[in-house]
């Protein structure tokens, strides 16, 4: 079904309340482990059927200004903590099953661990500040979505400043840079009191459950399982040691090519003449997307006309619509949705191969009967997206003809420039909710402090926002989703590895994607990379090996 086709309702409480209590009731009375499974079961009905609520969601974000579904979606912001308490009172029956062994078997080690933090991340004391924080992340969303900048004399929506900002001329880019920053600068006040709300809301949360700081409580509630704090601190040390200076090295290489004795803020581009851009528009784009993914596997080839022929994918860029891009999943059709900001630069291409590997990897599991087996962790899950980006990478030429070979080299430079910005997002994040009555002042300060430690040689001079530090408050995940970039940061070095390994042994490098993607699902972040033959992306000799083969690549040699 075409996802516009999609019928919506509002999915009430009272009918969610209603179902769940009767599943719980028959976990609570089952005699057998065939009987506490038809319980389980009917919980997946019941969530195949608040599909309404992903599509409002969906809806929502295609237009923040639409009245409509943003009413609904403050009526899901507001009973959501109740529904998750209600599944909650579910998990936790489960866990506490006498038949737990034999579920166990059926639903996998894997589900268990990741109930066992759900029980540890929630109470039911935890619901009004639940409310509280949606409203609060509803807030940024409002105000990041609605963010123009003055622009030769017309008010026009930030996200769509890209192709100025990478601009082959320096002083266009040097003028949208700061166009774009005074945009940002008119609503930093109003940012910087929706964040001490949130930290001072997230750590509420932590208190209530008896952790020193949300930090901790973070480990829970992404599923940190095989590793802690102290690894995630580790690996960010090691990031320091081994790829701050590669990303230097690497910076020292473009500087050369742009022909700059240094790069400035506005110097996001990697050739003189630009960044590549794709050949054509959104259609074209979507077409070529089509293409490459006929041309990479059959798997690829199903998948990819399942969700453009059932237009699942929203990529124009309007004005009301959420930035960034993501994907979602809708339960009642087994579809996975992608939703993108097509604006006429690389982009185009990126998020078709970055959400499209996350969308692949869902439409993999979309059959699978056990949906616990279903669920994946977001390192697990950001390894599907960034590995499919080097899996794609040989099919280029489809988007962008003569200067394919640019494109690989501008994403093989800004995978590792990726690596350390999610390192300093996770470090001022972790400083940050470590260390609750901080001011905004003092959250600037550290961005700036921690922007040095990580980008020594970027020069900021000139931007007042930036300088101050507010680089933090255009970085969604800051806001919606705290403590997941380092995710990133931990998939990206497994999609080198990939990257590596492609160009030894393609054949063998996807086949251990496949095996990696079917697995999610049956094991932790650790052991599904280790059986995938890849190195632990913790280990400082990855980190090294890595960074000793992107120096000795070709094109990076003296």
């Amino acid at each position: 079904m075409k996802f516009g086709e999609m019928p919506y309702c509002r999915v009430t409480y009272e009918e969610i309340e209603r179902r769940c209590r009767g599943l719980i009731d028959k976990l609570k009375a089952a005699e057998s482990c065939d009987e506490a499974m038809e319980a389980v079961r009917g919980s997946y009905a019941l969530q195949s059927d608040m599909t309404p609520m992903e599509i409002c969601y969906e809806r929502h974000n295609m237009n923040v200004n639409d009245e409509f579904y943003a009413a609904e979606q403050a009526y899901y912001d507001e009973i959501g903590p109740k529904v998750t308490e209600l599944f909650s009172e579910f998990d936790g029956l489960l866990l506490d099953s006498p038949f737990r062994a034999e579920l166990e078997k059926t639903l996998g080690t894997q589900a268990f661990r990741i109930l066992e933090n759900g029980q540890r991340s929630f109470d039911s004391r935890l619901v009004p500040l639940l409310r509280e924080e949606n409203v609060l992340t509803e807030r940024y969303n409002k105000v990041m979505s609605n963010i123009y900048a003055d622009w030769k004399g017309k008010k026009v929506k930030t996200s769509a400043m890209a192709a100025e900002l990478t601009s082959g001329d320096r002083e266009t880019r040097r003028l949208a840079a700061l166009a774009v920053s005074a945009a940002w600068e008119e609503k930093h006040a109003e940012i910087e009191d929706i964040y001490r709300g949130l930290v001072d809301n997230r750590n509420r949360q932590a208190k209530v459950l008896g952790m020193k700081s949300y930090s901790e409580m973070s480990c829970c509630l992404k599923n940190r399982i095989g590793y802690g704090l102290k690894e995630i601190a580790d690996f960010r040390e090691r990031v320091k040691k081994h790829i701050v200076p590669l990303n230097e090295f690497l910076v020292e290489r473009r500087k050369k090519r742009l022909g700059l004795d240094k790069l400035r803020f506005y110097d996001n581009v990697y050739f003189k003449e630009g960044n590549p851009v794709p050949l054509g528009g959104t259609e074209y784009c979507l077409g070529k997307t089509r293409e490459m993914y006929h041309a990479m596997s059959a798997e690829t080839a199903e998948f990819i006309d399942f969700i453009l022929d059932n237009e699942l994918c929203d990529a124009e860029i309007r004005d009301g619509k959420r930035d960034g891009g993501y994907m979602s999943y809708l339960e009642k059709y087994r579809a996975p949705f992608i939703f993108a900001n097509f604006d006429g630069t690389s982009e185009n291409a990126y998020i078709m191969c970055h959400e499209g590997g996350h969308a692949f990897q869902a439409y993999l599991k979309r059959n699978e009967e056990i949906r616990h087996k279903a669920h994946f962790t977001s390192e697990s899950a950001e390894t599907h997206a960034m590995a499919m980006e080097s899996f794609a990478a040989p099919y280029m030429e489809l988007f962008f003809g003569a200067r394919a070979e640019d494109y690989r080299r501008m994403h093989l430079e800004s995978a590792v420039r990726l690596i350390v910005s999610e390192c300093q997002q996770d470090e001022f994040q972790q400083i940050v909710y470590d260390n609750p009555d901080m001011t905004s002042e003092e959250h600037n300060a550290l961005w700036a402090k921690l922007s040095r430690e990580y980008f020594p040689s970027t020069d900021l001079s000139g931007n007042e926002n930036l300088e101050r530090g507010c680089g933090w408050q255009r970085i969604q995940h800051n806001f919606f989703w705290a403590f997941y970039t380092v995710d990133y940061a931990l998939a990206q070095v497994c999609a080198l590895e990939y990257y590596r390994w492609m160009e030894s042994d393609k054949n063998a490098a996807w086949n251990s994607y496949l095996d990696f993607c079917r697995k999610t699902g049956n094991d932790s972040f650790p052991n599904l990379a280790k059986a995938a033959g890849l190195d632990d992306p913790f280990a400082e000799k990855t980190l090294k090996d890595i960074s000793e083969w992107i120096r000795e690549r070709p094109a990076n040699r003296e």
